[in-house]
């Protein structure tokens, strides 16, 4: 089954042996996408894909370590990739040319971090049993790393654990002044949303989770525990029993059958008809599970995998193997760096969770926070007319508006349509806008809607031309030694928020 990593739909893809895996995906929420705009959307234009770093072969005594660890206790499988960096950011390198379909590599389930549903407190020595069943599925992954961390090299996955950043470089962990460089309000205060949440659960262990005579983690730790765990997990069907313990029932139920007629205790048709209808039961019973429940894995080595929109490789479950994989979707060189895909995920999500953003994501979107400021400023609406659409079904609809590089979503256009109509439409109330109006009306809807957009853009405090510099070093006043980790990717991500506004300008005919 393929993983996903976290919330999103599972592409159809084989694992090795043409056998269909389980899905399974990163753990994060995109945000859904719009409609289109008023104006016949126009092509982006045409842009070379940027060209990879040059990937630099990582060697430091831990990762070392570590891939020793993979291959000997760890039982990992892997073939044709190499951790290394490219530009300062941790990967895998392709070691030598990589075939389609090839297998990259294979985590057996021992060797992962694994919450199952309903799965008792892994860490009773770390934190209570209520403090467990209360908690995310998140924070308790957060704090079986932390009870392993702690286990130091008693631990199974201690060269694991000891390679992991001690900085994942995701906002939940900035500062004010850092968030605040991402101009961007909807995700500013979504991350500030993530620091109250952590800082609660943080709390909670602290004051009545910690068992007696144990000694609570660090603030520090637990929130780097966290920010793993998030950066790194994958989610999928639950699949209650391995292959091996079907095997070993269906040798139980065998056994039972096989001495009940050997010693005359039950008729032989009952029986094997009994030990059908238990085989039956317990493949439907899974079948049934798996459907309704839900598994989160952190594999190491596949953690490294960095994310492209434009490959088609995911994590998969191989029951038969009971373990996690991921096989290429594509050739790659020595050298090039190789990907898999998160999922469907906008910029905002690959930030908050992972943070980067990634030039050109076709699932980006802009989200702009309270519309109406932006229309009341630009056009007087009447008191009447306001009250009107709050009293209407689009009530909300210009509170948290999507914003496909193709334009608005058609309640915000319905929404605006009935601020901007005149009296007699206006009377027949907002459905009377939800289909487009004269070719001179949908004009000035696109007019206004432009100029909703360049408010917007103004009011970000720095252009597009402006961040491209900075990104280059040529931004001019910036401080030696160019833009700290945080800086820089709060630069490209708004660089990639308004490259989405530009293209909606682009589309409503006003660039």
């Amino acid at each position: 089954m393929h993983l996903q990593q976290l919330g999103h739909p599972p592409r159809a893809a084989l694992a090795p042996g043409q056998r269909r895996p389980l899905p399974f995906a990163p753990c994060a929420g995109p945000v859904a996408p719009a409609e289109r705009s008023p104006s016949p959307p126009q092509p982006p234009p045409q842009q070379q894909p940027p060209q990879q770093p040059p990937a630099v072969a990582l060697e430091d005594s831990r990762t070392q370590a570590f891939m020793s660890w993979a291959r000997g206790p760890a039982s990992i499988r892997f073939a044709g990739v190499r951790p290394s960096t490219f530009a300062g950011v941790r990967g895998l390198a392709a070691s030598s040319d990589v075939a389609n379909d090839a297998l990259l590599v294979e985590v057996p389930r021992r060797s992962a971090v694994v919450l199952a549903p309903k799965q008792r407190n892994s860490c009773p020595g770390l934190v209570t049993d209520e403090w467990w069943r209360a908690a995310p599925w998140f924070a308790k992954m957060g704090v079986m790393l932390l009870w392993h961390k702690r286990q130091g090299g008693q631990s199974s996955l201690a060269p694991w654990i000891a390679q992991l950043p001690a900085d994942t470089g995701v906002p939940v962990l900035w500062g004010e002044r850092q968030l605040a460089a991402l101009q961007y309000p909807h995700l500013i205060a979504q991350v500030k949303e993530q620091q109250r949440e952590w800082q609660q659960l943080y709390d909670e262990l602290v004051r009545t989770g910690t068992p007696a005579g144990a000694q609570p983690p660090s603030r520090e730790d637990f929130f780097w525990a966290m920010s793993c765990v998030r950066s790194r997990t994958f989610s999928g069907p639950y699949i209650g029993s391995t292959l091996q313990d079907r095997l070993r029932t269906a040798a139980l139920v065998a056994a039972l059958a096989v001495g009940n007629t050997a010693l005359g205790l039950a008729d032989p048709q009952k029986t094997l008809s009994a030990a059908i209808a238990v085989l039956l039961f317990n493949v439907l019973y899974e079948l049934i599970l798996s459907r309704s429940l839900k598994q989160y894995a952190i594999c190491p080595l596949i953690d490294l995998f960095n994310h492209n929109s434009a490959v088609q490789s995911e994590v998969s479950y191989n029951y038969f193997g009971d373990s996690y994989s991921v096989v290429a979707s594509r050739e790659f060189k020595k050298g090039e760096q190789v990907f898999i895909s998160y999922g469907a995920q906008s910029n905002d999500s690959l930030m908050q969770y992972y943070g980067f953003a990634e030039a050109d994501n076709p699932q980006d979107v802009y989200v702009m926070s309270d519309m109406l400021r932006w229309l009341t400023a630009l056009r007087p609406v009447g008191q009447s007319r306001l009250e009107a659409l709050k009293a209407s079904p689009l009530a909300a609809c210009l509170q948290q508006v999507v914003i496909q590089r193709a334009g608005f979503p058609a309640e915000a256009l319905q929404a605006v349509r009935f601020l901007m109509a005149g009296e007699q439409q206006a009377a027949a109330g907002v459905s009377s806008a939800s289909k487009a109006g004269s070719p001179e009306q949908e004009a000035q809807l696109a007019l206004l809607l432009a100029e909703v957009v360049r408010a917007e853009l103004e009011q970000m405090g720095s252009s597009l031309k402006e961040d491209l510099a900075l990104l280059s070093g040529g931004g001019g006043g910036g401080r030696k030694g160019g833009l700290s980790g945080p800086e820089a990717a709060a630069v490209a991500f708004r660089v990639e928020k308004k490259r989405v506004l530009g293209a909606v300008l682009r589309n409503l005919g006003a660039e």
